[in-house]
């Protein structure tokens, strides 16, 4: 090239906040559409237009966006081609382009922060550029990347919060759903007329289209139709679920991407491996969610014939992100087997493995899961913040399954999920709620959370004992002990179904502390079957030692499975 190009990064931020401020659903999917379609749908079509291919903007579903940014045809190389713009990315959220010009940079970010403006009043989207210095030099694009986010967080604390385009003077009425400034009025279903801000109408009116987005990426011919109605959800379940995933690690490798390609690379190679570890990190992501479809919501056609939609409705699902509201009674399988499947699928690609390999000494990647069920019609906003407290909880096995001798300390690929069935809406905050299971300084009536990874996985791993004292299969081993034999045969090896008053007296001394607990189990033990539920060697305490910083701490997994047992 005689003139290095520019790299533009248009990202949205707040999409927390922005997605789940309210507690209606419809609002929600809205919400996640137009943030997909911030880093997708508009800027494909700014781009289309200053490139002059009308053809970039022709695309119904994820798959077809893939094939474009693969294709050399529509999405040619900057350096080689006529076109004044190259996408590296485009995601939910957020996009990568490469421009000729300072110019084209400009008009790029205008185009779509405009858009945004108009169809997503109350998205926060912002659109930042650097010029890439010698194009020619090895690693000046990967210099470049790290410039332009470091630029992008320069300039937020600068930039006024969506909140503030939403004045409040003059006077005027409050939205019935958000509570920002009413901008017109809208029927309900009542034929009653109800104030309602442009933030909730223009998510509202997203919705429906998010919902038909969401709903082809499992494939129509092996996976059961997703339920339609987002209200017959809350209506047809006993309980619901909440369940957030994110990828481990992703963050490092982008931060670290030029080392974790081997060999010095060129920006060309660069942008071609870029591209395609996020485009296959994408299609994982899918692969994993139509398979947690299949295995939770499997039905049996001799006894049901009639095949009734999934109860399960997709909020995200794209990257390394899923957020979806399904039943309760499934959310624990659905998402075991969702990470499952997720380390699987990235081990079957052709660039994840090799990245994965070089960042972390073995070739997948992993994630973690954070699962808050509730009754229905519990505040959904209230609900998705104790999902997200307890996918941080998950995620400390970044600090605990590391990678050997790896200094600065590296996460080993491990996933993990960690789950709070809440019975009691008193207690919402989860510092309090684990606080409030701990009777005495060192001991703790919960295990969570808990690895799903394999055990033979994570052979190589430092913290392999903790693993295995916190493994998913621990869990619903217990389970299963304490569901009732279908014959009625109390057999010891398989377990017997513990009487509800024995399990609430059990529960009652957990909560007087482990003396009281370990009186409690031996009082019945014998009588049924429990040994399964002993944590030590001795068969005699429900409770297992582990040691942190030198000092001796009691576990138990009895609780756990108790709580479970219902929902697995």
């Amino acid at each position: 090239m005689t003139a290095s190009p520019y790299l533009v990064l248009l990202e949205t931020s707040g999409n927390q906040n922005f997605i789940f401020s309210t507690n209606k659903l419809k609002e929600n999917i809205g919400a996640s559409e137009l943030t997909y379609r911030a880093g997708t749908r508009w800027v494909l079509d700014a781009v289309a237009d200053i490139n002059q291919t009308p053809e970039l903007g022709q695309w119904a579903n994820s798959q077809e966006l893939r094939e474009i940014l693969r294709n050399k045809d529509l999405n040619p190389a900057i350096e080689q081609g006529d076109k004044p713009l190259e996408i590296i990315i485009a995601t939910s959220g957020k996009a990568l382009i490469l421009s000729r010009t300072e110019e084209d940079a400009k008009d790029l970010i205008r185009r779509v922060t405009q858009r945004a403006i108009a169809e997503a009043p109350g998205l926060n989207l912002s659109g930042v550029f650097v010029a890439i210095q010698n194009w020619d030099q090895t690693n000046s694009l990967d210099t470049a990347i790290q410039d332009v986010h470091k630029t992008f967080e320069e300039t937020q604390p600068y930039r006024p919060t969506a909140d503030a385009r939403f004045l409040r003077l003059p006077i005027i009425a409050d939205c019935s759903f958000s509570g920002l400034p009413a901008s017109r009025l809208e029927h309900t279903p009542e034929n009653e007329q109800v104030p309602i801000s442009q933030v909730s109408y223009r998510k509202r009116k997203a919705a429906e289209a998010g919902i038909r987005r969401l709903h082809q990426i499992p494939s129509e011919n092996s996976t059961p139709k997703l339920i339609q109605n987002i209200n017959q959800l809350e209506g047809d379940v006993e309980w619901l679920a909440i369940v957030h995933a994110d990828g481990n690690g992703l963050g490092q490798i982008f931060l670290n991407f030029a080392n974790c390609l081997g060999t010095a690379p060129s920006n060309r190679e660069y942008i071609s491996s870029y591209r395609e570890f996020s485009l296959e990190l994408d299609e994982c992501t899918e692969a994993a969610f139509e398979k947690a479809i299949q295995e939770a919501f499997k039905k049996d056609d001799k006894k049901d014939k009639e095949k009734k939609a999934v109860p399960l409705v997709p909020l995200i699902v794209g990257g390394d992100d899923l957020t979806v509201v399904c039943d309760g009674k499934a959310a624990l399988k659905f998402t075991q087997v969702f990470l499952t499947q997720f380390e699987a699928q990235t081990e079957q690609k052709e660039k994840i493995p090799k990245i994965a390999k070089k960042q972390f000494g073995i070739n997948r990647l992993s994630a973690c899961a954070g699962i808050a069920i509730i009754k229905p019609h519990f505040p959904f906003s209230v609900a998705y913040e104790l999902a997200e407290s307890l996918i941080k909880s998950a995620k400390s096995v970044k600090q605990t399954i590391i990678k050997p001798n790896s200094k600065p300390i590296t996460p080993f690929p491990c996933s993990a999920i960690d789950f709070h069935i809440l019975y009691d809406s008193t207690h919402i905050d989860l510092e309090r709620i684990r606080r409030n299971l701990q009777p005495e300084a060192t001991t703790y009536l919960y295990n969570r959370p808990y690895v799903v990874t394999e055990l033979e996985k994570l052979e190589s791993a430092e913290g392999q004992d903790w693993a295995s004292q916190h493994h998913w299969t621990r869990l619903c081993d217990r389970v299963t002990r304490l569901q009732s034999d279908p014959d009625g045969d109390q057999d010891r090896d398989s377990g017997v179904k513990l009487p509800s008053s024995q399990s609430h007296a059990l529960r009652t001394a957990l909560f007087l502390g482990r003396e009281a607990a370990n009186a409690q189990y031996a009082l019945i033990q014998k009588r049924y079957s429990l040994e399964w539920f002993a944590e030590d060697n001795e068969k005699t305490s429900l409770f297992y030692q582990s040691q942190d910083k030198g000092q001796i701490n009691f576990h138990t997994t009895f609780l756990d499975a108790l709580d479970a047992q219902e929902f697995l």
